[in-house]
């Protein structure tokens, strides 16, 4: 998968973004720069094509997921994780993986299906997949949530059931919700710095 890697301090916890549809390796950058001054930065650029709308797994004509496509799609994200986190010598079990819309969705999944997944996670703007439900704990997995209650994409019930799945299953997860609709807001990221800065006091 193309990415880019900005080195950065390493007592701090690298970071691994996961642009939303349409975005590449270098549309979270700034937002990861601002939530985590300093740290290293691993960024990827999903390698599925919607019309040259670059994502990180098919979707349907409908707008449905393709839930073949995202579980073989998940392990590969895992798969590439581990081995470029190995390339730039920094911690798998200490990235915090900053994923909004598509890029959340996965990442999500990625915690939700697989034991191996992320131990940590900011979540911008992410939905359940409606795939057959796992019944391993995430009592060691630690979640930020955000979402805009006026979201067109992602409407509010979708967001509180994927909260649920994560509090169902003893996760650490903390959620904030704004007024906004799908776009990003100054007041998530402002949240967000401040439970990554919590997550490393925690450490």
């Amino acid at each position: 998968m193309k990415h880019i890697f900005i080195p950065g301090d390493k007592s701090k916890k690298p970071l691994l973004l996961l642009h939303g549809t349409g975005g590449d390796e270098n549309s979270l950058v700034d937002i990861g720069k601002m939530i985590a001054k300093d740290a290293p930065i691993l960024s990827l650029r999903g390698d599925v094509s919607e019309n040259g709308a670059n994502r990180f797994f098919k979707r349907f004509s409908d707008g449905s997921l393709d839930l073949l496509d995202l579980a073989v799609k998940t392990k590969k994200l895992l798969e590439t994780t581990y081995e470029l986190t190995k390339t730039y010598e920094i911690d798998f079990q200490n990235l915090v993986v900053v994923g909004y819309s598509n890029g959340a969705n996965i990442a999500a999944n990625a915690i939700l299906q697989e034991e191996d997944g992320f131990q940590n996670a900011i979540l911008l703007h992410a939905m359940p997949a409606d795939n057959q439900p796992q019944d391993f704990l995430l009592e060691n997995r630690h979640v930020f949530l955000t979402a805009g209650v006026n979201d067109p994409l992602v409407p509010f019930p979708k967001t509180k059931a994927l909260v649920d799945l994560f509090q169902n299953r003893a996760a650490d997860i903390q959620t904030v919700w704004t007024e906004a609709g799908h776009n990003l807001t100054r007041e998530e990221i402002e949240d967000a710095k401040l439970w990554y800065e919590n997550l490393g006091a925690e450490a």
